[in-house]
Parts: C-alpha cells; structure tokens; sequence
C-alpha cells in the first residue's frame, strides 16, 4: 500500500512537471505570481535525498524579450586639455592671457626664460655640444582628464594632449632667428602636445638676443585657460604648474568594464546617457576601448555628440550614467524577488532599473529529472510595475523553485505533496 502511494505521488509530480513544462509563454506584459501569495507559509519537508513541496512552489518559466546593454558611468571632462609645467626653473617674462580666456590656436600663452643653475646638474653650458642638443627640455604638458580609480594614465584619444614629456626639433613649429649655435639651443626649450612653441622674437617683435633663451608658448588648439598659475616676473622652480587650457566645446567621459566586455564593444556604437539630478536623455559614441593589464579592466571612451540639448546643459566634472546596447535581442526569464538568492537588489529600485555591471544571483532549478539544481544566473532589469525581475540563464525546458532552500538540498528528489 505504501509503494502504490509513492508511486502515485511521483506520476502526480511527472504529471505537474509536464503540464508546466507545456505550458505557451505568456505576453510580456502577463505577471507571475504575486509576492504575497501563501507559499512562504507552505510547507516544506527536507530528509536525506527529497525535498517535499506543493505545487505554489513551484514556477513554470515564462519568457521576455529584452536588449542586452552595459552600463557606463563617469565624469563628462573636455577631450582636449593641457596642463603646461616647467621641467627646470623659469622665469616668467610675460603673460598674455588670464583666467577665462578663450584663445585660439597659435595664440600667445606665455614669454618664459630658463633659469641657470649651479646646482642643477641637467644644465648645459650654451657654447657645449651638449647644451645645444636638440632634445633639452624646459617645459613639458601632460592631460588632466580625471581617470577612472584604480588605472594608469594613457593617452585617451589621438587629439588629446599626451602625457609624455616630448622633445621639440627643429623642424617642428620653431621660429629659429640665427643660425648661431646658442640660437639652435634656444629653439629647443619648450614642448608640448602639438609641438606648438616659436622663440626669438619677444613681447614687442623683436628679435632676441638667442643667449637668453626666450621662449613663447602657444596655444596647440583652440580653449579655454581654466587656470593660470604665474605672473609676469615671477620665478618659478622646477616641476611648477604654469597653465592649463582646456576646450570644453568637445566633450567625453570615460568609464571602466570588466574586460570581459570587450567582444560586446566597438567603437562607433551609440550611448545613451543621462547627467545626475536631471532626467534629460543624451548621446555619446563610443571612441576608444582600452584595456589595461594592472588590473585586468577596460576602459571606454565616450565622446559627446555635439547638439543643442548638450551644448547647453553639459558642462565638465558633471556625472553621467548611460548604457550601450550590444548583441541581438535576447530571450529572459521573468520572476519574483523570492526565486532570487544571494543577491543584492537595492540598486535595481531606481531609474533605469538596470544594474550598472553585471548582477549575477542564484536559483533553485527542478530538472527533468525531477532535482534540485543552484544554478547561477544574470538579473537584467527590474519592472517596477508588476514588481518582478528579468533574468538570464535559465533554460526554458525547466522549472523554477521558490521556496528558499538550503545549500546541501543541491541534488534531491522534489517531491509534491
């Protein structure tokens, strides 16, 4: 009598696993069941090799369609931006610009003149081979984009400034004034990004005496000077901060991935992206993917599409979080909160409704075998509406257990009661 009964039992489960199994996909807009239904209080009996469980407790799969997209986060900073800084001591001979200006490409930053001294040993005597050596240095730009935490500094777009000390030729954008040897020294004491520095002449068009070593900074693209840190006839030491230029009228932001998300990136694919406390939609294209060894990240460039609604609302240092989209449209599983486990949900309460990286939780999967499997999934989105998450990863030949089970019920029989 005891064996009719088991049997019985079991062709009662197989029978419920089938017809749920058979079940047509609902709509999209169709919700599970309600969070407060009674399965919480259902019983559920757990010996060596079976978990025993009703029927509420268990949850046919019902599907979704959904876009597959990560999430970006960073801060909106120019993409051209220099910071001028002396190598070796300068005087300041003359400031064209103050703080605020906006000034255009080749025009006029600053008159410096390298200070010798006897103590620094990277000085050169003007009639010496050495000192007339075309790769002698004075001031060197580096960019200051803010970078996401925890990266090294690299170049982030090819017309940006570089964060390398360069060495100035005389071919490059320098006005010799004399053929003399000390002229050739002069021509040769300044860099930056875009190698954009003439000497000998000075504030009034003059040519110079080439052993004062004068030499004009100039601006290598059109911007802004955000600041200004010198004045005329100050001296300054090495590895001062002079100016810094920046054009805020070509924008992006840069945000870090787990370099597994590199074969879902390219460059070109749009961004749609919002700044924090305004509700208003915006548009990047992604410009550049990085990755970087220490540790093993990548980084993704963003630049602005330049139109009305961004040139006047984005400004630097603002933060944004936006989201690109990859892949084909994929097909998900709907659930409720209680199929979810060893997972985190509060970031999934607010707008968008999509976690920023990927939020990996577990649930327990009945098999058609009829046991108990913890099978690691992806939760997608959360639909505030009908209160239940999207997730990816469970196949749609099985069925989902709501009650929350212990870790070592991985394996048992389920059994309906």
């Amino acid at each position: 009598m005891t064996a009719f009964k088991h049997s019985k039992k079991s062709l009662y489960l197989l029978s419920v696993l089938l017809l749920a199994a058979c079940q047509p996909s609902p709509s999209e807009n169709e919700s599970v069941a309600p969070e407060n239904t009674a399965t919480a209080d259902s019983p559920v009996v757990i010996t060596n090799d079976s978990v025993t469980m009703t029927p509420e407790h268990i949850l046919s799969i019902k599907s979704s369609r959904y876009q597959p997209s990560l999430g970006l986060q960073g801060s909106i900073e120019p993409i051209k931006q220099t910071k001028f800084i002396a190598v070796h001591p300068v005087n300041i001979e003359k400031t064209f610009v103050s703080e605020g200006q906006w000034v255009e490409k080749g025009t006029p930053l600053l008159v410096i003149r390298r200070l010798a001294a006897m103590s620094d040993p990277t000085v050169k005597s003007d009639t010496s081979a050495e000192g007339n050596s075309s790769k002698e240095k004075i001031v060197t730009s580096t960019t200051n984009n803010k970078k996401p935490e925890n990266t090294p500094s690299i170049d982030d777009n090819s017309d940006s400034s570089s964060t390398k000390a360069l060495s100035v030729n005389n071919d490059a954008n320098v006005n010799n004034t004399s053929n003399d040897k000390e002229a050739s020294s002069a021509a040769n004491l300044v860099t930056d990004n875009n190698n954009a520095v003439s000497n000998g002449v000075n504030v009034d068009g003059k040519k110079l005496n080439p052993r004062y070593n004068l030499v004009t900074i100039t601006a290598s693209f059109s911007g802004r000077v955000e600041n200004l840190y010198v004045t005329t006839g100050e001296k300054t030491a090495a590895r001062t901060s002079l100016l810094e230029l920046s054009d805020e009228t070509k924008l992006h932001f840069a945000a870090t991935l787990p370099i597994q998300a590199e074969p879902q990136l390219s460059v070109g694919q749009t961004v749609n992206f919002t700044i924090e406390g305004n509700t208003d939609k915006f548009t990047g294209q992604v410009s550049k993917l990085v990755p970087t060894s220490q540790p093993k990240r990548l980084l993704v460039y963003v630049n602005v599409i330049d139109n009305e609604v961004s040139r006047n609302k984005l400004q630097p240092e603002m933060k944004v979080t936006g989201r690109v989209n990859y892949g084909q449209i994929d097909v998900g599983t709907i659930v409720p909160k209680r199929a979810l486990h060893d997972v985190d949900l509060t970031e999934l309460q607010k707008p968008p409704y999509m976690p920023l990286k990927p939020l990996t939780a577990n649930v327990w999967i009945i098999g058609q075998d009829q046991r108990l499997t913890r099978q690691p999934i992806e939760v997608v989105e959360y639909d505030p509406t009908t209160q239940q998450y999207l997730i990816a990863g469970v196949s749609n030949d099985s069925l989902i257990c709501l009650a929350d089970l212990p870790i070592d019920s991985e394996g048992k029989k389920v059994i309906v009661s």
